[in-house]
């Protein structure tokens, strides 16, 4: 167990990692260049480290082929694994690894895309509508110490829009408790949102603590803005948790400010966790969005 009825997680580092989904890009070496510098430098690098050659090397080698024997094989042009052709290509967006009650566990995070999201080398080239997907994970070592295997997870929550994921974070939202942040934005007839849902390691469970609190709202492309002023909008809600409580899971603080027709918005709200619901009370406030 993670949380809920035993004392659970404690950072064995500094600092929570959030670490979001987003992929490095090669710079072309400089047009001014001369040829054999070029090559020089080329042939310097690849002595160090081929590119786009093999996997990416992980501090923990349990953690790295628990993805590999999860998720198939390295897939060099999109630096992810698939398990097979035709399925969604996942790389690694959030790892933490933390000490409880119970022995050592491992928060993970995988994010897939798909095969469409890419085409001739351009990121967010699939559908609008076409999500990407993530699977959460608490992984535990083996017995015999060897291999990390699932204590709990969740798996293929759609997020995203043209193929790719939304972002994910891990975070401290309790005295022993970490959690999984999602984040999602899209942009449709001139409404534009953020939203945020958060899953929480429980109990005997991966539980969606909260599906939507809203990050920020703007219709100012919309025409119900363009036709009646006083309905244009643009707000943004600051969310942060309140440790100066003593809850096994903090409220959340979320500081509302924008404007709304010609009136300034500046609103706190609290939203609490409901233990016996497993899930924060999110007021209508700071969920509507459009």
């Amino acid at each position: 167990m993670i949380a809920g009825e035993t004392p659970a997680l404690l950072l064995e580092s500094n600092a929570v990692m959030n670490v979001q989904n987003q992929k490095s890009r090669v710079k072309p070496l400089a047009a001014t260049l001369a040829a054999l510098s070029a090559l020089a430098v080329f042939a310097a690098l690849a002595a160090v480290s081929p590119v786009h050659a093999a996997e990416p090397a992980h501090p923990e080698p349990r953690l790295q082929k628990f993805i590999r024997d999860t998720y198939g094989k390295w897939r060099a042009d999109r630096k992810g694994w698939q398990p097979d052709a035709g399925d969604f290509i996942y790389a690694s967006c959030g790892s933490l690894r933390v000490a409880t009650a119970d022995g050592p566990r491992t928060l993970l995070a995988m994010c897939g895309e798909t095969e469409d999201a890419v085409q001739n080398g351009m990121p967010g080239m699939d559908s609008d509508a076409t999500s990407g997907t993530i699977d959460l994970y608490v992984l535990q070592p083996s017995k015999d110490g060897a291999t990390l295997e699932p204590v709990l997870k969740k798996t293929g929550i759609a997020s995203g829009g043209r193929g790719e994921p939304g972002t994910v974070s891990i975070q401290q939202l309790g005295p022993h408790m970490f959690g999984f942040v999602l984040g999602n934005s899209d942009s449709r007839q001139g409404y534009t949102q953020s939203i945020r849902s958060i899953w929480l390691p429980y109990g005997d469970a991966l539980v969606l603590a909260a599906a939507r609190i809203d990050e920020a709202l703007d219709n100012a492309a919309s025409t119900d803005c363009a036709n009646n002023p006083a309905r244009c909008e643009e707000r943004r809600f600051a969310i942060a948790p309140d440790t100066s409580a003593n809850d096994s899971v903090y409220p959340l603080i979320v500081t509302e400010t924008g404007t709304r027709g010609d009136r300034a918005i500046h609103v706190r709200h609290t939203v609490k966790f409901d233990a016996s619901r497993r899930r924060y009370i999110v007021p209508k406030a700071v969920r509507d969005g459009y």
